[in-house]
């Protein structure tokens, strides 16, 4: 009896070990294969006014010459300017530090899972949030979401890190709040945790008030790094100041790529920003097939009553702080057309998910749709990288379409027209905004076909102009709405008013 249960006992460890070992694999090549695909396929096409922003900064850094936009993302261009010694496309260069900047948020993000989850569910929680396939889409482009992405995770690392008496360890988090800011500004409200991080150390007496004020100080020094050098570069306190007034009043209030977003009303954009951008694109990659299973997820989830992950909520609440302050401030400053702003709260859910799921007894059913979704969202991710390397985006579709009509043209855009600036196309193109000037300065192209595209004609009726009978559908061109949220469709019109 005494051997059959030493015999037991061990047949069980050894069924756990398997157990184990299988998911640690499994989860390192999930990791490698899309690591792998993201930099076999890079993006090679600069396909919106931001990519060609960050593109040009790459090469000539001009805040006043839109090289790149307010704030100037000055940390992600620096990493751009180092890969671009070693790859010549400005744009490649960007993409490329995206995905080795994405890559290192490998450790922080095991080690945030290894917190709550044993280790071998702690790499399988890692794999599923790396390998999210909307999140690696949009790493792979030439955008500050990447670098920010992964600035992210390292700093929710830091303040874990920091949760102990030892208050010296606070100048990490800070450190990685400024890292963070500089690539991407709009991660500001995850600020709130350092306040946090001084109210839990102030309230168990670890740290003193006086310290506290040090310590701040010391965070407006580490900012104040990538904020002077702006300043240096645009040559005047007063000079970036009005430079900042001059783009946030202009950005926020065109017209163009955002008049549909900015009409709708606050139910309306609060269910776009929750149900498609955060869930459906952001968690689901608009794969019905993940929804289903995420939504088994949540529904398992309830039905089990959230179940505490003990002694270690303090850190927990934080991360809900985190989510909670983003939220408000994406739903409500962001604009909800694209759904790239929401990539840190689709990852976030996808952790506090993993947490939940894997934090007790896990059943089989469970484990084996965690295995399959993370399966499922590899194969998405070498699908998707690939027609986003491979199929050209909607602009340069048109531009294909509009150098072979072979007669001359005068084109009307919006934003397009940055592209094709970028891409130097030999036809006549402006970036136009009301029909006035349209009308002012189509009278000097005679002789010409005018074309407008679709962003210039939701203008024009936005202004109150009725157009009907002046113009004329030549051509559509369609691109993945993944890609590229507010461009994937342009359609090409003629104006025939005489």
């Amino acid at each position: 009896m005494y051997f059959f249960s030493r015999w037991g006992g061990g047949y069980l460890l050894f069924k756990s070990d398997w157990k184990n070992t299988f998911l640690i694999v499994i989860s390192t090549v999930a990791i490698i294969i899309v690591f792998i695909s993201q930099l076999y396929f890079i993006n090679p096409y600069t396909a919106s006014w931001d990519q060609v922003d960050f593109a040009l900064a790459v090469k000539r850094y001009d805040l006043m010459a839109m090289q790149p936009h307010f704030p100037g993302y000055p940390f992600f261009i620096l990493g751009g300017k180092f890969i671009h010694l070693f790859v010549m496309d400005p744009s490649k260069a960007l993409t490329i530090f995206n995905v080795f900047c994405y890559a290192s948020s490998i450790f922080p993000i095991y080690k945030l899972s290894r917190r709550f989850i044993k280790r071998s569910f702690a790499s399988l929680s890692t794999a599923l949030i790396y390998s999210a396939s909307y999140s690696v889409i949009m790493v792979n482009q030439p955008m500050s979401e990447g670098a920010a992405l992964a600035a992210f995770w390292w700093y929710l690392w830091s303040l874990l890190f920091a949760f102990n008496k030892n208050n010296v360890r606070i100048l990490i988090p800070l450190g990685f709040l400024s890292l963070m800011l500089g690539i991407r500004l709009s991660y500001m409200p995850f600020a709130i945790g350092i306040i946090f991080l001084f109210h839990w150390k102030l309230k168990r007496d670890f740290l003193k008030m006086k310290e506290i004020i040090y310590y701040l100080i010391l965070g407006v020094i580490f900012q104040a790094i990538w904020v002077i050098g702006l300043v240096i570069s645009e040559g005047s306190i007063i000079g970036f100041i009005k430079l900042s007034l001059a783009f946030t009043s202009g950005h926020f209030n065109d017209w163009g790529g955002t008049v549909e977003a900015a009409d709708i009303g606050f139910v309306d954009r609060f269910l776009i920003f929750s149900l498609k951008n955060i869930l459906w694109t952001g968690i689901a990659t608009e794969s019905v097939l993940s929804a289903v299973i995420y939504i088994f997820f949540l529904i398992y989830i309830f039905y089990n009553a959230f179940k505490k992950v003990k002694k270690r909520w303090p850190f927990m609440n934080l991360l809900y702080l985190l989510f909670s302050s983003y939220f408000g401030w994406a739903l409500l400053a962001q604009n909800v057309e694209k759904a790239r702003h929401v990539l840190p709260l689709s990852t976030l859910l996808i952790f506090f998910l993993c947490i939940l799921l894997f934090s007790e007894r896990i059943p089989f059913l469970i484990m084996g749709l965690s295995i399959f979704v993370l399966c499922h969202q590899v194969n998405q991710n070498v699908t998707l990288l690939k027609a986003e390397a491979k199929e050209p985006p909607a602009v340069y579709q048109m531009n294909t379409y509009i150098e072979k009509m072979n007669e001359p043209v005068i084109l009307y855009t919006w934003e397009e027209t940055r592209v094709l600036q970028y891409l130097d196309v030999p036809y006549t193109h402006k970036r136009i905004e009301t029909y006035q000037y349209f009308r002012y300065d189509a009278k000097y192209f005679q002789g010409r076909t005018v074309l407008l595209t679709d962003k210039v004609i939701q203008g024009f009726r936005s202004q109150g102009i009725s157009i009907d009978g002046k113009i004329k559908k030549i051509a559509t061109f369609h691109s993945n709405e993944l890609f590229e949220p507010v461009y994937h469709e342009i359609i090409l019109y003629k104006w025939v008013a005489k």
